[in-house]
């Protein structure tokens, strides 16, 4: 079993991750650059990272924290990446110099994060034998919620992972075997298009912006944005993504709409107690849709397009973003045509390229 750890991300999920893993008995070391001083420093002067909510509760004094990308990166047999989607090549760049055989590098939440990793890679010819893999969805989800304290709102269970390509997420799991409990998806869009947090996250938060505007830091979107018309928004996105996955031969998982509706029920779900305390957005420029949008929903939208599928409500939504936000989400995404796989290619000759 792998000993050494290094989780890139002074955030929310960085924390949660290094608290979670060196109480699984591993050495972590988390990093991220200058900016990210406090967080690092709250740490060490706190002793550790307490960890609270739904995976389980302590402070865990882990290996160490740093801002030397070559220290943390080159100490490492795994690199877990949480940082924003919108960070990925940022990290993709910081890290590739100091790549070495053998290493692997899983991205949480995926996010299509693969694409952005392989391109840096090769360019400054990290060994061809790295594995770059990501996650379905995030590690869980988690907020800050005092100097070195992260609350977790849901149980870590098992998690869906895909290498890029598919065919070597087996030797990733072999790797890596009990990090986590990894359950391999086939490819990493299949990831991508089953995780949840587009269908939930983007027609709620732009239904709740005045709400928003009016809390701020206050606003739950669990709480004050469950509102009959966020749920109808989720169930109409919902069975555009049935039918697209239809299209590609592939199953809805869970529902996103039975989810909500769950939330909603107070009384017959308090399995979800904590979960319903966890803050945000507190604006529209947010990665409920800045990350949500750009990513996922785009390669929707961008896979539908290629099978003659319409999504129009999801469409919409990333539209009245883009508007909202003044950003090209689609135009700028994660789309099959940004990550390289031209209109003459077909998704079935794609989905061979993944797998």
């Amino acid at each position: 079993m792998i000993k050494n750890i290094t989780i890139i991300g002074g955030g929310s999920t960085g924390h949660a991750a290094a608290a979670f893993l060196t109480g699984r008995g591993f050495e972590v070391v988390l990093c991220d650059h200058e900016g990210f001083e406090k967080e690092l420093n709250d740490i060490e002067e706190n002793g550790g990272i307490l960890l609270r909510g739904r995976a389980g509760r302590g402070i865990y004094k882990i290996a160490g924290v740093t801002h030397d990308f070559g220290e943390a990166v080159g100490r490492a047999q795994l690199i877990l990446v949480c940082v924003p989607a919108a960070r990925h090549p940022e990290i993709a760049g910081r890290m590739a110099p100091y790549m070495k055989a053998g290493q692997s590098v899983l991205i949480l939440p995926g996010n299509l994060g693969s694409f952005i990793f392989r391109d840096v890679f090769k360019e400054h010819q990290a060994p061809e034998d790295v594995i770059i893999a990501e996650m379905e969805g995030n590690l869980c989800p988690c907020r800050l919620t005092a100097p070195a304290e992260v609350t977790v709102g849901l149980p870590i269970r098992a998690k869906k992972v895909a290498a890029l390509p598919g065919s070597k997420t087996a030797e990733f799991m072999k790797r890596n075997e009990g990090v986590l409990d990894f359950i391999a998806n086939k490819h990493v869009l299949e990831g991508a298009l089953l995780s949840d947090n587009y269908v939930l996250h983007i027609g709620t938060t732009l239904l709740a912006s005045s709400t928003i505007d009016e809390m701020g830091e206050e606003f739950i979107l669990f709480q004050h944005g469950l509102t009959d018309a966020a749920v109808c928004c989720t169930e109409a996105i919902r069975q555009e993504r049935i039918r697209l996955l239809a299209g590609l031969g592939m199953e809805e998982r869970d529902s996103a709409t039975e989810f909500f509706e769950e939330l909603r029920d107070w009384k017959n779900h308090p399995e979800y107690s904590v979960f319903r305390t966890l803050k945000g957005p507190d604006r529209l420029k947010h990665r409920y849709i800045e990350e949500d949008a750009a990513a996922c929903a785009s390669m929707a939208l961008s896979c539908a397009a290629r099978l003659g599928i319409e999504m129009p409500v999801l469409k919409s939504v990333v539209t009245l973003a883009s508007a909202v936000n003044r950003t090209d989400y689609y135009g700028t995404g994660r789309t099959l045509e940004n990550a390289g796989y031209g209109m003459d290619m077909t998704m079935d000759e794609i989905i061979a390229q993944l797998t």
